[in-house]
């Protein structure tokens, strides 16, 4: 990690913090309450985990948690199970392991995605880890950015093998190739497809662009009630035009020719408009491994630490990439139970933790998604199974999503956990009679 840690062994902070976490986005130091414990989601720069501290965090989730560890949508660990009793010395053996912050709002703005091959793509345009290590150090040094919502989030794109196109974020940078040198391409509030276009700048330039926006989104926000949580909603109130305006105060870049207008027409790749790259399975460079619906036991990680040549690389996708690993490693990941087959069916469906681990949730899933999955998979679709209406596991639209409600599901087509359901209160018998209804009514409109 790049961010400066102060030891200290003063736990006089965790039950008032503990009273505060319901509903936030967790952290180390600011876990959030489960139905089965504290979630304590360590964010560990780039995502990267030498073999060695990968080992030792399935040790600690085993002896401080209930040995659960989920891969999060932003490319972190979430030790699962933890009590208040066990939290103070979670962050005993954190702090010793260098995974605590110095506080829990440097910890809060360090929310920053980058590719998972950073430092070992020879396809890479820009030099991604130290832009995402630079672009935190900036935000844990400007108290001001601290006041940034808890799910504001940063994403740095090298420009590499593994496009970030398909994740939505709040200021995105990506590195492009320019007609001279590479460039970085600014965009907010949006994924590839749906973020608005700022302009490009030198990779030498980025942090302090991104930190304009940043402000720039904190100062026009107050005006505005109810004031927007992301920049999404920011630039449908008050227009591109004026967010980049607010910027210009905070940095001369802005309207400057460092900034050039418009978007880059050397992208390495064309946008992604789906669910990322697969990446499971033996490939030139790398292993990629798939946690079952996002979760991995203190066993599994263990094992994918024994397998693995050099470090482990977390995904926003729920896989893990290990660099320079062969496929003979392949059968002691697929019999621990990890997914390394890109036709494993289980790829069809995402899944919440769901009752009881949620004390959101309405119903398993978990269960529910093991057993759909193979007929998904058979008929070809892909299924996003919720136990509440929330929808954490797939915030975007699925051809086939299930709401846990009253411990049955509602039933969305090509819709989200929020849209009008087609079917309700379905047990798991009649959601697999619907789900070949959906098949052959989508082969006859083909």
């Amino acid at each position: 990690m790049s961010t400066v840690l102060h030891p200290t062994s003063d736990h006089s902070h965790v039950k008032g913090v503990l009273s505060r976490t319901k509903g936030w986005c967790p952290g180390a130091l600011r876990p959030m309450q489960s139905g089965d414990g504290l979630i304590v989601r360590l964010r560990r720069t780039g995502g990267i985990y030498p073999r060695g501290l990968f080992a030792e965090v399935a040790i600690l989730a085993q002896r401080f948690g209930n040995g659960l560890v989920d891969l999060s949508a932003r490319s972190n660990l979430q030790i699962r199970g933890v009590s208040e009793e066990t939290l103070p010395g979670l962050h005993d053996a954190l702090r010793a392991l260098g995974l605590l912050d110095a506080d829990a709002a440097s910890e809060a703005v360090r929310n920053v995605i980058g590719s998972p091959l950073s430092g070992c793509d020879p396809s890479a345009l820009i030099d991604g880890l130290s832009l995402v290590r630079a672009l935190e150090d900036a935000l844990v040094a400007a108290p001001h950015l601290h006041e940034l919502p808890g799910k504001f989030g940063f994403l740095v794109d090298d420009g590499g093998s593994l496009p970030l196109d398909d994740i939505a974020c709040d200021i995105r940078l990506k590195g492009v190739g320019g007609d001279d040198a590479p460039l970085v391409e600014l965009a907010i509030g949006g994924d590839a497809r749906t973020a608005s276009a700022v302009g490009l700048v030198r990779p030498s330039d980025a942090v302090s662009a991104a930190l304009a926006l940043a402000h720039a989104f904190l100062s026009l926000r107050q005006a505005l009630g109810p004031m927007p949580r992301r920049m999404a909603g920011l630039v449908s109130a008050v227009g591109l035009e004026a967010i980049v305006e607010a910027a210009s105060k905070h940095s001369g870049l802005f309207g400057s020719p460092v900034i050039q207008n418009g978007s880059s027409q050397h992208s390495a790749t064309p946008p992604n408009t789906g669910s990322g790259p697969n990446v499971i399975g033996a490939r030139t460079d790398f292993l990629g491994v798939g946690a079952p619906f996002g979760r991995l036991t203190s066993a599994q990680m263990k094992v994918i630490a024994d397998v693995t040549a050099t470090d482990i690389r977390l995904t926003p996708w729920r896989a893990l990439l290990l660099p320079a690993t062969g496929a003979d490693a392949l059968p002691a990941l697929s019999s621990a139970g990890l997914i390394t087959s890109p036709d494993d069916p289980r790829l069809c469906v995402a899944a919440c933790p769901g009752a009881p681990d949620c004390s959101s949730a309405e119903i398993e899933t978990r269960e529910a998604a093991s057993r759909l999955a193979p007929l998904a998979k058979s008929l070809g679709l892909t299924l996003h199974v919720s136990g509440c209406p929330k929808g954490c596991a797939h915030p975007k639209a699925a051809p086939v999503t299930l709401v846990g409600r009253a411990g049955r599901f509602d039933l969305v087509v090509d819709g989200r956990t929020d849209d009008l359901p087609t079917r309700r209160a379905l047990a798991i018998d009649d959601i697999e009679g619907c789900l070949r209804d959906i098949a052959a009514s989508g082969k006859e409109e083909r």
